[in-house]
């Protein structure tokens, strides 16, 4: 996948990485590119979690296969 990020350099040194897909996701670092190699792993431990909760909820669910037969009409 793809993600859109955008990086902030602060006036005191560092940078801050965002993701707009992502609300909340950031990374910081001393460089540029330590800001986004951090908000990788952010992005990335969002999505294991998600995806955990959605093996959760689907184990959750209480369904069952059932095979039917239907007669023929002809």
């Amino acid at each position: 996948m793809h993600y859109t990020i955008i990086t902030e350099a602060h006036e005191r040194g560092g940078f801050t990485a965002r993701c707009i897909e992502v609300p909340g996701a950031r990374g910081h670092g001393s460089s540029q590119n330590e800001a986004v190699a951090r908000i990788k792993e952010e992005i990335e431990q969002v999505r294991k979690a998600q995806n955990a909760e959605l093996h959760s909820l689907i184990a959750s669910m209480h369904s069952e296969i059932i095979k039917i037969e239907v007669a023929d009409s002809a």
